[in-house]
């Protein structure tokens, strides 16, 4: 019992004093910011819903100034209202700032160790996820090569419509657009036309994915510890029990 007891707090003594010298000693100039109280400020924003961050956001602009530091669990952001300021950092000095920090270690799994083009960093491998997205996904001509696959799924949401209009029940609308659309990036994804039961299927695994993303937050805090006091209650949500073969 006395060697767990020293163990524990000699990790909690030394994760305090990371987070003091993080958060009070680092060097490097700051925007103003509120104060963050160590080890509880992060589990404050944790717990916060993004649809609270803009109206706080508002409020800090107007405290501190356009440029407002805020330290949202272990990483440091900094937020730019003033348009100008932003000009100048994403297109006048691009080059700088056009780097993405490390992924949280959650995002690392969804984002396939960074090496999608909505996490790459900057660098080779990011110019060459953008300029096949661009030259093939995007390009006019491939857009063209889908049109038999837009009829088809423009046929899938008419069916839906006058089935449900015939059977005399109110038609929601942004159901049968979401599954419409699902049948069509399926079909780009994977090349092919896959049945309704499957399309719903890998929907609900997305739909979960997202509903429980929150949950996920805490593994980012301290990943080398809480992926292990927290492998059992999150089992469930990271690894559901019906997931599509």
């Amino acid at each position: 019992m006395e060697s767990w007891f020293l163990i524990l707090v000699s990790i909690s003594i030394s994760f305090f004093l990371k987070i003091v010298f993080n958060n009070f000693l680092n060097s490097k100039k700051l925007p103003p910011g509120p104060r963050t109280f160590p080890f509880i400020g992060n589990f404050l924003w944790l717990r916060m819903s993004a649809f609270k961050v803009e109206p706080i956001l508002r409020s800090l602009h107007a405290k501190f100034g356009p440029m407002v530091t805020l330290r949202m669990g272990t990483r440091t952001a900094i937020f730019v209202a003033d348009r100008t300021l932003a000009h100048e950092a994403l297109i006048q000095s691009s080059a700088v700032y056009a780097d993405r920090p490390p992924a949280a270690a959650t995002r690392k799994i969804i984002s396939s160790n960074q090496h999608v083009i909505g996490y790459c960093s900057y660098g080779p491998t990011w110019r060459l996820l953008r300029r096949n997205l661009t030259a093939e996904i995007l390009h006019p001509s491939r857009v063209k090569s889908y049109t038999h696959a837009r009829n088809w799924v423009l046929q899938i949401l008419q069916n839906r419509f006058e089935s449900q209009a015939k059977a005399g029940r109110p038609i929601c609308s942004m159901e049968h657009f979401q599954h419409a659309m699902f049948c069509l990036l399926v079909l780009m994804c994977f090349g092919d036309k896959l049945d309704e039961d499957q399309i719903k299927r890998i929907k609900e695994v997305q739909r979960q994915m997202i509903v429980n993303f929150r949950k996920f937050n805490i593994l980012n805090f301290w990943p080398r510890v809480t992926k292990i006091l927290l492998r059992k209650p999150l089992e469930g949500v990271i690894f559901p029990s019906k997931m599509p073969r």
